[in-house]
């Protein structure tokens, strides 16, 4: 069983050099692309220093998630998105701008550790219930109020409130992927592509029956 990550701070320097190394290598090249030998070239230790602290490269991964999550990702969250959901917006579509624009702030703050998490996440069961239980359940019961809020107001279609963040969610987490990590050198109107990304969703999730 894989050992449980130390806080960033309780890390030995070597320990530190190591685990900066395997962010910036697993975020470029994704877990199963990257040799130990290329983190440890990128810390400047010995191959055999990395199987030291980390008996093997998953522990090396759980080493530079866990305390991400802990310290940095999950508290960093809870920040942005705390009076995200806890404010008070006249329409759907008000709401729906916010969360777009922190959303980008947050993974351009963040583009290593958000890269590792996409690239492992869907793969991962431990990794992704811990986190599941840690960032993301706190913020879903919150979301779901708000959801509901609408909903009672007849602003949003009557589907159960997980469904409607899940359609939130996939649309514009595929707007950010493509524009942050797959294109990001392409001649992006982002004005203009913002625009109809909350269009869509507008028009997705409105309550009028179709025509």
């Amino acid at each position: 069983m894989s050992r449980r990550p130390r806080p960033h701070d309780t890390l030995t320097e070597a320990q530190k050099k190591i685990v900066d190394a395997a962010v910036a290598a697993f975020a470029e090249q994704g877990f199963h692309g990257t040799a130990t030998k290329e983190i440890a070239r990128r810390a400047g230790v010995a191959e055999a220093t990395i199987f030291k602290y980390f008996p093997s490269k998953r522990d090396l991964l759980l080493g530079v998630i866990g305390p991400a999550v802990e310290r940095l990702v999950g508290p960093a969250m809870a920040r942005s998105m705390d009076p995200l959901f806890d404010a008070t917006y006249p329409t759907f579509e008000a709401f729906l701008r916010a969360l777009l624009a922190e959303r980008i702030a947050f993974v351009r703050a963040h583009p290593q550790l958000v890269r590792i998490l996409a690239q492992e996440l869907p793969f991962d069961a431990e990794l992704r219930l811990g986190i599941a239980g840690r960032v993301f359940g706190p913020l879903l019961e919150k979301g779901i109020t708000l959801i509901e809020h609408f909903q009672r107001e007849g602003q949003i279609v009557g589907w159960p409130p997980p469904l409607v963040l899940r359609c939130v969610a996939s649309t514009f987490v595929g707007y950010i992927v493509h524009r942050v990590y797959i294109a990001p050198d392409a001649a992006w109107d982002d004005e203009a592509e913002i625009e109809r990304v909350i269009s869509f969703v507008i028009r997705g999730l409105s309550p009028r029956e179709p025509a």
